[in-house]
């Protein structure tokens, strides 16, 4: 997955945004981050708050918001790792 960016959002978080339009079913990637040993901790249906490491956002147009994260490198390897396992 290549993102248009991979910024800081906030002293200790990044955000990843994906170069290609993503939609994602979020209720879909709940039960795979879950299987893939995510933890969820919340589904309001409009984002997606799992965790493993980090507390990571997923929202449905594919913005990623990652905390706490102090670098790129980092915020790259989680947004990577998240994505692949979502199978993108």
């Amino acid at each position: 997955m290549e993102f248009l960016a991979v910024k800081p959002c906030r002293h200790d978080a990044y955000e990843a945004i994906p170069k290609k339009k993503v939609s994602l079913d979020l209720d879909e990637a709940e039960k795979v981050l879950r299987a893939m040993g995510y933890e969820i901790l919340a589904n309001p249906r409009v984002m997606l708050v799992v965790k493993k490491g980090h507390e990571i956002t997923v929202y449905p147009h594919g913005r990623l918001l990652m905390h706490p994260v102090k670098d790129r490198g980092t915020a790259e390897r989680i947004a990577q790792e998240l994505y692949s396992a979502l199978g993108r």
